[in-house]
């Protein structure tokens, strides 16, 4: 070696200066560097073998799950109410302000009408009163209808709940079926005592029939036995025929009386079922009408008339001050509900579609909300419909957190949110589906 240092330092030599030794010399050293050692080739050997096997493990252990895309829909469990105008009007009258909290049924807004509202909410009570009155007859004679008001669409069934009103009160103020029935019940309390008094005649006539029948039969031994004249008792005779005759006439008077008396009855039910008839139509056309003015009132509020159907917060659109013209069918506010459960339906196709089961994972990116920035939402899956529609099956999600992503990020609460959910259906290892494909080839 220290040869060689040497040569390095010398000066070139010429091709006459190189020696034999030195050919044979750098042959060997050729053969040296051109042979790689063997200790080489066996670690080398090793540590691939080595890193495949690593990698082979790995591919055992590592494992991901195969991920199915579905369109998310998150909606408040109490959705949103639009309310819209059904009328094309200015706004009379607006009674609550922008995000303001409104209970349900309130007033809200009354579009411009020829009725007084005032006025409307004096009438509806009493006539609700009339429609439902169980005692209407009692209700009628205490119920006072105002006169003079501006219901504007309703005046004319108004005006004729007033007559129907009026006409029912005149009937029980002057009520001549009762007189008339009061007239009848006093002729048959007479009859009842002309009954009695022909009774007692018709006794005492019958002992007196009695009594003269005894003395014609003596009358008749003695003139046969020539003790009276013929002239006497011709006369008893006659006296006995008269007795009979006014037992008889008695008998016949009580036969009348009998009979006028059963007229009179009828006449009283007669009077009494048309008196029913009558107070009952009265009524009838009474109701008839409160329920008919109440129908019209229902009619007139839909019109002119904005309630919230649920208690929430109140958001205007492009109307919030009075005469703003409103066009029908054009949303003019919005209640939205406090928002405490939220509803989440995903669609899916049909590729794939049959490997998603109830429990499985879901990571959703909402649309508004990078998930670089905010996060993700966690979902389970709860059903998935039996039959698709439109080529599209639908999931029913449940939020593990709420509106909390997986980075601890609140999504302020919101009636409707839209997003991407990504389903995660199974967890298999790289060499599960690295064999899975090949037999999959190999059976094809």
């Amino acid at each position: 070696m220290p040869e060689n240092n040497n040569h390095t330092l010398e000066e070139p030599r010429t091709l006459e200066e190189i020696r034999p030794e030195d050919d044979i010399r750098s042959e060997e050293v050729q053969e040296i560097m051109g042979r790689m050692p063997s200790w080489i080739v066996r670690r080398g050997i090793a540590m691939v073998a080595i890193l495949l096997l690593c990698l082979f493990v790995g591919s055992y252990f590592f494992k991901y799950p195969d991920i199915i895309p579905a369109r998310v829909t998150i909606s408040a469990a109490n959705p949103p109410v639009k309310l819209v105008a059904r009328s094309s009007l200015p706004i009379q009258n607006i009674f609550v302000k922008d995000n303001e909290m409104v209970k349900e049924d309130q007033l809200l807004c009354i579009l411009a009408n020829a009725a007084n509202y005032d006025e409307m909410l004096k009438v509806v009570p009493l006539v609700q009163q009339i429609d439902t009155a169980l005692d209407l007859a009692a209700l009628s004679l205490a119920v006072d209808l105002p006169a003079g008001l501006h219901l504007g669409d309703l005046q004319s069934v108004y005006a004729e709940l007033i007559q129907a009103l009026q006409d029912y009160r005149f009937y029980l103020k002057h009520n001549v079926y009762g007189a008339t029935v009061d007239n009848l019940q006093k002729q048959v309390t007479y009859n009842n005592q002309l009954n009695r008094e022909l009774s007692t005649k018709d006794r005492m006539l019958k002992e007196q029939l009695e009594l003269q029948h005894r003395r014609f039969s003596a009358d008749s031994d003695l003139v046969k036995n020539k003790v009276i004249s013929r002239v006497e008792y011709e006369q008893s005779r006659k006296q006995m025929l008269d007795q009979q005759m006014n037992t008889e006439g008695n008998k016949s008077n009580i036969i009348q009386n009998s009979l006028q008396q059963a007229q009179y009855e009828k006449n009283i039910t007669d009077i009494r079922q048309q008196q029913r008839s009558e107070e009952n139509n009265l009524q009838q056309k009474l109701k008839d009408v409160a329920t008919r003015f109440l129908g019209q009132y229902a009619q007139w509020e839909q019109s002119y008339i904005l309630r919230s159907p649920t208690a929430g917060k109140v958001t205007f659109f492009r109307y919030w001050k009075e005469n703003q013209f409103v066009q029908a069918g054009e949303g003019v506010m919005m209640v939205v509900p406090p928002a405490q459960e939220y509803v989440v339906r995903g669609d899916i196709g049909i590729d794939r579609s049959g490997k998603i089961e109830a429990g499985q994972k879901v990571l959703i990116k909402l649309t508004a909300y990078p998930f670089e920035e905010y996060g993700m939402l966690r979902g389970i899956v709860v059903s998935r419909s039996a039959v698709a529609m439109d080529s599209t099956f639908v999931l029913e999600i449940k939020l593990e957190n709420g509106l909390k992503t997986n980075a601890g990020k609140a999504i302020p609460a919101q009636p409707q949110l839209f997003g991407l959910g990504e389903i995660m259906t199974e967890d298999k290892s790289v060499l599960q589906r690295l064999f899975e494909k090949v037999y999959g080839k190999w059976r094809r």
